[in-house]
């Protein structure tokens, strides 16, 4: 078999095998903080899609195509916060495939899961051209078992989509080829990339500063028909920008540019201090983040594959075309891992989220971790056979445990550090946020509250959005009537363990109340291991609550930072 179609289907079999296994683990992760919205927006959008295809006669084709109609269905780009399109795209499409099958959660998620599929078949084939078929192995599996990835991976949101995109971007970017056909196709990924979310922007800075390192006379005006294709390829894919792009594009970047103390304002704890746009989170942070969340085999690998890539990009003098390749691929990849971690560690940039906001990076540091496998295999083979087996054991067994970690957190993953700090228990006692996106509120925690609440009686929630709660009403997994605690009464107070938005009220109940019930990463009922003990949610009862209210210091703090 030809080396090529050897690679092809290596990277067809990685894409399915992904597919399979994240459709497989959807169903028991929850509906987490912004999915609803998104959900929401996709809706209205598949309704335009749906006029546009019934519309009887010029006239309503016309109107269906109007600036007024699309600003009121295409709920992005210059709506609200500035979040483009094209990421609702494969969420309308999946719903539209999987509908009468699935769930509408499972069915929604059937997208983004496509993408980040075959984004690992696409970094399948470039790992294996370039470093080797371990280094194609490893790299997949290292993304899917990154436990926060591997939420993202599932949801109906921007991140996982992103991190997709931009790893296809390096995979088809850091080829060597200068052709026009290379810079159409590049400029539609950068494009696509860019459309998914506005961080999607800064994966034009790699991509660009790699082309200006390479040696090639016609490098500028490649890069002038890339540039040219993705600002195209952005706008077909951003409806609201179609009347007016200019200004539609201006818009998008005021919108996404122009956070405040008092819009969009997210808190994060972080090492035992709270953060926000007016106390920007330390220089080191995106480091720090890399070192406590990623599993530790990864973390190891990584550095076995950074230091082997940076030698590699410094070599002066190549001789093969082989080594060219391989050259130039590692230096895209250092690059491309680097933006986002530099720029999120910039003064100014938003701190919210854990790693959500520079997810790619460690989709990249991911692939690093593929070489650095790679390159521990190639370093064992003059050693003795029974040494060279120890090595590969070694290798395979860290794989191995990366997976059992990630069933151990299951489906509370996005609350994953590693033992380096102890688990999420001793992040915890450093000061770190255990939970922030509500991914406690699984399937447990809902069925307690619906079998513990009183008919009649309603149910209160801390900070959980209006539109999450009445999609897990409709859906039936909350069977309870909700309100807000200053308005009616109520049975419960729930409330997840993310301290940067607690209250007054909220961090008495948290540090001198026993909850009614609490939820703990993984599906472990009392016997909970020692580094996953740490609420992730609790609730409280009414009387508890309103002690609460009673007994809050008047000199504490209100919500975040403030």
């Amino acid at each position: 078999m030809a080396p090529t179609t050897w690679s092809w289907r290596f990277a067809v079999t990685t894409t399915l095998g992904v597919w399979l296994f994240l459709v497989a683990t959807t169903p028991g992760i929850p509906l987490v903080w912004d999915e609803a919205e998104y959900l929401y927006r996709a809706e209205e959008v598949s309704q335009w899609f749906q006029r546009v295809a019934n519309s009887s006669s010029l006239r309503d084709t016309i109107e269906s195509f109007s600036e007024a109609t699309i600003r009121r269905q295409w709920l992005f780009t210059i709506y609200s916060e500035g979040h483009p399109a094209w990421f609702s795209i494969p969420i309308i499409l999946s719903r539209a495939a999987f509908s009468d099958l699935l769930s509408p959660l499972i069915a929604a998620r059937i997208g983004p899961i496509t993408i980040f599929s075959l984004a690992c078949g696409f970094v399948a084939i470039r790992l294996k051209k370039d470093y080797g078929s371990l280094a194609a192995i490893v790299g997949p599996v290292a993304l899917v078992t990154f436990q926060r990835i591997f939420s993202h991976a599932h949801f109906a949101t921007l991140d996982g989509q992103l991190t997709a995109w931009w790893l296809i971007l390096w995979a088809v970017g850091s080829s060597l080829s200068s052709s026009n056909r290379a810079s159409i196709v590049i400029g539609i990924i950068a494009g696509l990339t860019s459309a998914t979310k506005f961080t999607g922007w800064l994966s034009w800075v790699p991509l660009v500063l790699f082309h200006i390192l390479k040696q090639n006379p016609v490098k500028w005006r490649w890069i002038a028909m890339t540039v040219a294709v993705g600002l195209l390829t952005f706008c077909l894919v951003n409806p609201p920008m179609w009347h007016s792009p200019i200004d539609g594009l201006v818009t998008h970047f005021q919108l996404n540019l122009t956070r405040t103390a008092s819009n969009n304002n997210i808190p994060t704890f972080f090492l035992g201090q709270c953060y926000d746009l007016l106390s920007t989170l330390p220089w080191h942070n995106t480091l720090t983040w890399l070192l406590i969340t990623t599993p530790l085999p990864t973390l190891v690998l990584g550095f076995i594959g950074f230091f082997y890539c940076l030698r590699t990009a410094c070599i002066s003098k190549v001789t093969s075309e082989a080594a060219r390749s391989t050259q130039a691929v590692s230096t895209a990849l250092l690059l491309h891992w680097a933006t986002l971690m530099i720029l999120r560690a910039l003064p100014g940039a938003p701190p919210h989220d854990g790693i959500r906001l520079f997810l790619p990076s460690f989709g990249l540091w991911c692939l690093l971790a593929g070489i650095g496998a790679q390159r521990t295999w190639d370093m064992v083979i003059p050693l003795t056979l029974w040494r060279k087996r120890i090595a590969h054991c070694i290798i395979w067994a860290a794989l191995i445990g990366a997976g059992v970690n990630l069933a151990r957190y299951y489906p509370q993953n996005l609350s994953h550090y590693n033992l380096l700090v102890g688990g999420v228990r001793g992040a915890s006692q450093l000061g770190m946020e255990p939970t922030y996106w509500w991914d406690a509120l699984d399937n447990d925690a809902l069925s307690w509250l619906n079998t513990n609440t009183t008919p009649g009686s309603a149910v209160a929630f801390s900070r959980l959005s209006a539109n999450n709660l009445s999609r897990l009403q409709e859906w039936g997994h909350l069977q309870v009537d909700t309100t807000n605690p200053d308005e009616e009464n109520f049975q419960w107070y729930v409330m997840q363990n993310r301290q940067s938005l607690f209250d007054a009220v909220e961090r008495t109940l948290f540090n001198s109340t026993k909850p009614v019930y609490v939820s703990y990463a993984g599906h472990l009922g009392e016997n909970v291991d020692q580094d996953l003990q740490v609420p992730l949610l609790m609730v409280f009862s009414a009387d508890q609550y309103n002690e609460a209210l009673l007994d809050r210091r008047t000199d504490q703090q209100g919500v975040g930072c403030r």
